[in-house]
C-alpha cells in the first residue's frame, strides 16, 4: 500500500542513507565498501544488496 511505502521511505532516510547508493557501484563511487555490518568506527551511507550495507569511515575531528 501506499502508507507502507511512505514508511519504508521515512525509515531509510531517517536511517541516515544517502540516496541512490543502493548497490556495489554506487557504494565505491560513493567512497564506501560493502559490509554485512558497519563497525563502530564506520558509519552506513546505503545498501549493496539484500543482506550487506555500504560503510565508510567515520569522520575524527
Amino acid at each position: 500500500t501506499h502508507s507502507a511505502h511512505f514508511l519504508g521511505a521515512t525509515l531509510f532516510l531517517c536511517a541516515g542513507f544517502t540516496h541512490g547508493i543502493s548497490d556495489p557501484i554506487a557504494c565505491r563511487r560513493a567512497g564506501g565498501f560493502c559490509l554485512h555490518t558497519c563497525y563502530p568506527y564506520l558509519r552506513s551511507i546505503g545498501i549493496c544488496g539484500i543482506v550487506q550495507s555500504c560503510c565508510r569511515r567515520r569522520w575524527v575531528s
